[in-house]
C-alpha cells in the first residue's frame, strides 16, 4: 500500500518549474485560438440564461419571454451574466466572459489542490502540469469552455470546496470560503445539494476543532456564522422561488427525466466512457488501493464527488448530458493521476497521461471542432431566424419552437416552449407530435419552427434556412449533413 509522504509546501513561495510555465503559457495560447473560432458559437441553453439575466437586468426579476418561471437551474450564472453587462459589455460579450473567468476558477481550484496534496517532492510540478493539461483537453471542457454555459465553473467551484474542506490544514479564511461556496454552489448547479450534504458536516467539525483552545461560546459563535453563510444563499433563493414561481423545483428537473434505467443507464455509460475512458479503465488500480486506505480525504473526496453525482442521476432519471458529466467527472481524472503518482509508478502514471491526453485530442479534432463548427453556423442559422421573426411576423404573434432561447431572446417576440423547459405541461405530449402541436395551438400559438415536413395541412412556409447536424459522432458523413430549419404559419 502507498505511504503519502507529508511534506510542507508554499505554493507562493516555491519557484515555479519550467514544466508548470510551459503548461500554462501553452494553456492561455489554446484557450485564446479556441476562444477565437467558437466565438460565433453560444448554446441555446445559454441564450435562455442570457433571457433570464436581461430580465433581471431590466428589474423584471427572474423571467423568461415576459414571463415569471423556475425555468433556470442556474440563478446564480443569470446573476453573473447581469453584473458584466451593467460593466459595459453586451449580452453576447458577457456570456464568453462569465466562461473565461469559469476556466480561471477551474485551472486555479486543480493548481491550488495538488499544490497542497501531500506527495513526493520531486513528481509534484510535473502532476500539477500533467492534471491541467489532462482537464484543459478533455474533450467535454473543450466543448462546453465558451459555449456560454456554466458547467466549467461549477466543476471549479466543487474543486475549490474539496480544496478548502478536505485537505488537512485548516484557516479561518478556508472555512470561510468553503462555506461560502457551499452556500452558492446549488444556485449554480444543483448537484452541489449533493457536496453540501457531505462538506458541510466536516467543515463544521473543522470549525469546532479550531476553536477547541478557546471558549464553547466563541466556537458556537464562528459555527453559527459558518452555517448561515452555507444557509443563507439557498434559502434566500427558496423564498424568492416560493413567491414568484409557486414552487422551488425548476422545471428543467422534469423536462430533463427520461424513461426507465434500462433505457438511460446504457446512455449514462456512453457518456462517461466516451469524455473519460483512461480514467474509467485505471478503476481496478484504484479499487486494489481503496482496500486499507490511508490517504488524504481530499483524494478520496475526488473520487466520492463524481460517484455521488452519478447516483444522483440514476435515482432521478436524469436524462445524462456532457456538461453534467463535466461537472464532476475530471475530479476522478486528477485523483486517479494523483494515486498513479504518489505511488511511485512513474510509468503508469505517463502512460495514463499519454493516453488521457491523446485519446482527448483525438475526440477533440475529429468531434469537438466538428460539433462547434456546426454549432456556430447554427446559431448564425436561428439568428437569421429570428430576424426575419422580428422584421415580418406581428409582435405579439406567439412562435412555438423546441430550441427556445436564443429564438425568444433575439427575436423580441413570445414563444410557446413545446421542449417543456419554461412549460413543463407539455412534456406528457412531446412523443406526439400532432397533440404537441394542438397544444402549442391552445397557448396563443400562430407560427411554428421546424423542419422541411409541414407540421399541419394548410400551415404557410415563410422563411427557410439550414442548419448542420448538431450530434455527437466521429462519422464525416453524418458531420456534414443539414437539415431544414423553416417558419411556417400555422392555419388559423
Amino acid at each position: 500500500m502507498i505511504q503519502s509522504v507529508s511534506v510542507p509546501v508554499s505554493a507562493s513561495g516555491a519557484r515555479r518549474p519550467a514544466a508548470v510555465l510551459i503548461v500554462m503559457a501553452a494553456s492561455v495560447l489554446l484557450a485564446a485560438v479556441w476562444l477565437v473560432f467558437s466565438y460565433g458559437y453560444l448554446e441555446d441553453d445559454a441564450f435562455i440564461h442570457l433571457d433570464f439575466a436581461r430580465s433581471v437586468a431590466e428589474g423584471a426579476g427572474f423571467a423568461f419571454d415576459g414571463t415569471p418561471t423556475n425555468g433556470d437551474t442556474a440563478p446564480l450564472w443569470a446573476l453573473a451574466l447581469t453584473l458584466l453587462h451593467a460593466l459595459g459589455l453586451d449580452w453576447f460579450a458577457a456570456a464568453k466572459v462569465a466562461c473565461i473567468v469559469g476556466l480561471i476558477l477551474a485551472v486555479g481550484a486543480v493548481v491550488r489542490l495538488l499544490a497542497d496534496l501531500p506527495c513526493r517532492e520531486s513528481n509534484r510540478h510535473s502532476l500539477i502540469a500533467t492534471a491541467v493539461a489532462v482537464t484543459l483537453l478533455n474533450p467535454y471542457f473543450v466543448r462546453w469552455s465558451f459555449s456560454g454555459m456554466e458547467a466549467v465553473a461549477a466543476f471549479g467551484v466543487s474543486v475549490w470546496i474539496i480544496w478548502a474542506v478536505f485537505t488537512t490544514s485548516a484557516s479561518w479564511g478556508k472555512l470561510a470560503l468553503g462555506a461560502l461556496l457551499i452556500g452558492a454552489g446549488p444556485l449554480l448547479r444543483p448537484e452541489f445539494l449533493l457536496l453540501g450534504g457531505l462538506a458541510g458536516p466536516v467543515l463544521l467539525w473543522k470549525t469546532w476543532q479550531l476553536c477547541e483552545r478557546g471558549s464553547r461560546t466563541q466556537a458556537l459563535v464562528y459555527a453559527t456564522g459558518l452555517t448561515l453563510l452555507m444557509v443563507l444563499p439557498l434559502a434566500a433563493w427558496i423564498v424568492y422561488a416560493l413567491h414568484a414561481f409557486g414552487s422551488i423545483i425548476p422545471n428543467t428537473n422534469l423536462a430533463k427525466r427520461g424513461g426507465s434505467l434500462l433505457d438511460l443507464g446504457p446512455r449514462l455509460v456512453s457518456v462517461y466512457v466516451a469524455g473519460f475512458p483512461v480514467t474509467l479503465a485505471l478503476l481496478p488500480f484504484v479499487a486494489r488501493e481503496v482496500k486499507s486506505w490511508r490517504k488524504p480525504v481530499a483524494v478520496l473526496m475526488l473520487f466520492i464527488w463524481p460517484i455521488t453525482c452519478i447516483a444522483f442521476y440514476l435515482l432521478d432519471h436524469t436524462v445524462v448530458q456532457t456538461r453534467y458529466c463535466l461537472v464532476s467527472m475530471p475530479c476522478m481524472s486528477i485523483a486517479v493521476l494523483w494515486l498513479l503518482s504518489a505511488s511511485g509508478r512513474d510509468t503508469w502514471f505517463r502512460a495514463a497521461a499519454v493516453g488521457m491526453a491523446t485519446i482527448a485530442l483525438l475526440s477533440t479534432a475529429f468531434a469537438v471542432v466538428p460539433l462547434v463548427a456546426s454549432k456556430t453556423r447554427a446559431t448564425a442559422a436561428y439568428s437569421a431566424m429570428s430576424r426575419y421573426i422580428r422584421d415580418h411576423v406581428p409582435p405579439k404573434a406567439s412562435v412555438a419552437v423546441y430550441a427556445i432561447g436564443q429564438v425568444a431572446f433575439e427575436s423580441g417576440h413570445p414563444v410557446v416552449d413545446i421542449g417543456g423547459i419554461t412549460r413543463p405541461a407539455v412534456i406528457p405530449l412531446m412523443s406526439d407530435p400532432k397533440a404537441t402541436l394542438r397544444w402549442a395551438k391552445e397557448q396563443g400559438a400562430r407560427y411554428f419552427i421546424g423542419n422541411e415536413g409541414s407540421p399541419e395541412p394548410g400551415a404557410k412556409r415563410l422563411f427557410e434556412t439550414s442548419k448542420p447536424y448538431l450530434g455527437w459522432t466521429l462519422s464525416r458523413s453524418r458531420q456534414q449533413t443539414t437539415d431544414a430549419l423553416v417558419l411556417y404559419e400555422l392555419h388559423p
